[in-house]
């Protein structure tokens, strides 16, 4: 999901600027660079759970994105999910219901990203790409209505027009878009196969580069949601809802954020994010304890720890709802970091 700041920027943007520059980039730099400050100066929590949804392609952007000369540039495969295991097939009853595993490719979609954001969970399944070439999501659910309940996520002008026929693949679908400029925001939806369904957005100039995109999209084999940590207590009939991870290849670290939510059949849920801790950051001790760790508090909904290499946040409201400040402790007591965070096939 995205923050308040990400949809003020959009809805700002759109409206001064024709809608067609994407406000993802300077997003992901406020973000950073607020990150950094706060962790410094222990202020109040202003950052997001990554989100959701996407695909790629080569799209342009509006807004290059910044690229640091001395950054390392790590293959697109950096990208890429480790391989589960698979037969080939994908079924109604898994999309989104494993917060472990995704069952689509998009590994020919990825050559120019400098970041993914995979998601699974919830009966959803998605993955956005963004770089200086570009920016698109794909999204896999068991159902129409949860597609149409998703967030826009890539600026436009707020105005869809009608939807037309489509072929993706040797599927039948619809495409439809929003005014973005010259490239207009296309979105490509049909099922890949009975019972399933599946919605690009990208930015193109024709229908048909848009269903050409979506064709490219992979299901004959899955990838496991990996995160650099585990948690190994879990409240009472709590287990895991659903997982995000973004990557990167354009830093020093391939991995950028990860996070897991844990919630139970009444309705409760909290979500617990990772995040590489800033160079040379001194965290202050806290005052409460969680397990092994000590633990502190950020405003009245966010408990925060550091757990070498990682600055380690569960959040109970906003992006959690129900659990107290006892059980959030509880949780991140069980948090057990991996060994290596460039290397998600050991995750």
């Amino acid at each position: 999901m995205f923050s308040d700041l990400d949809e003020q920027l959009a809805a700002t943007l759109k409206h001064r600027a024709g809608g067609d520059v994407d406000p993802t980039p300077i997003v992901e730099q406020a973000r950073h660079r607020g990150r950094r400050l706060r962790l410094r100066r222990r202020g109040l929590i202003t950052g997001g759970v990554a989100a959701a949804c996407v695909a790629l392609t080569s799209v342009a952007l509006a807004i290059p994105g910044v690229r640091s000369t001395e950054d390392p540039i790590m293959p697109a495969a950096a990208l890429m999910l480790p391989e589960a295991q698979s037969d080939g097939t994908v079924r109604p009853e898994e999309v989104g219901a494993d917060p472990a595993t995704v069952h689509f490719s998009t590994d020919a979609l990825v050559s120019g990203a400098d970041f993914a954001s995979w998601r699974t969970g919830r009966g959803i399944e998605s993955v956005e790409f963004r770089g200086p070439s570009g920016q698109a999501r794909f999204v896999l659910a068991r159902t129409e209505v949860l597609l149409d309940g998703l967030q826009q996520t890539l600026s436009s002008q707020g105005r869809p027009q009608g939807r037309t026929e489509v072929r993706v693949g040797d599927r039948s679908g619809v495409a439809w878009f929003d005014p973005s400029g010259e490239r207009k925001l296309w979105f490509v939806r049909w099922q890949p196969t009975d019972g399933i369904w599946a919605q690009v957005d990208m930015y193109a100039t024709s229908r048909d580069e848009a269903a050409g995109t979506a064709s490219r999209v992979r299901f004959d084999g899955a990838h496991r949601c990996a995160v650099p940590f585990r948690l190994e207590s879990l409240p009472t009939g709590g287990r895991l809802l659903e997982c995000s991870v973004t990557l990167g290849r354009s830093g020093r670290d391939a991995f950028v954020e990860g996070a897991l939510v844990v919630g139970d059949a009444s309705g409760r849920w909290l979500t617990v994010r990772a995040q590489p801790a800033p160079a040379g950051d001194d965290a202050r001790p806290g005052n409460l304890v969680a397990g092994p760790y000590r633990a502190r508090r950020q405003g009245s909904d966010v408990l925060e720890m550091t757990v070498e290499p990682c600055v380690v946040e569960a959040f109970r409201k906003g992006w959690g709802n129900g659990y107290t400040e006892a059980e959030g402790l509880a949780i991140l007591g069980g948090y057990q970091p991996a060994r290596d965070l460039d290397r998600p096939d050991t995750w």
